[in-house]
């Protein structure tokens, strides 16, 4: 089943230590891999500044938005996301899930009913 990701995240002081080269040399090797997702089934649907204009902001600055093949996709994403050392520069959060009906879950939500276990 088709899954939604989205990244929440903000800079670390690490990213902010490396030179503004050093910068646009990881993040250049971020777009082309984003670009490539498409071929892989991966629709990228935004990546995004949350608007300081947000009722219950999260306490994040930035996200990004991704529907996904299906789970086992999602999950080695997130296990490649991991490794371009991503996580050394930029403090983040993540949620995933099935694309749902919105129906089912907020009737779900009446019923106390949770995600499964991982």
């Amino acid at each position: 089943m088709q899954q939604v990701f989205v990244e929440l995240y903000n800079y670390k002081p690490a990213w902010r230590e490396l030179s503004q080269g050093e910068r646009t040399a990881f993040v250049e090797k971020i777009i082309e891999a984003v670009k490539g997702l498409s071929s892989a089934g991966v629709d990228v649907i935004t990546h995004s500044l949350n608007s300081v204009a947000t009722d219950r902001r999260a306490p994040y600055d930035f996200f990004c938005v991704y529907r996904v093949p299906n789970a086992e996709f999602q999950r080695e994403f997130e296990r490649q996301i991991a490794a371009s050392g991503w996580y050394t520069y930029f403090d983040q959060a993540n949620i995933s899930g099935d694309v749902g009906d919105f129906q089912d879950v907020l009737s779900g939500n009446a019923k106390l009913v949770l995600p499964a276990g991982g």
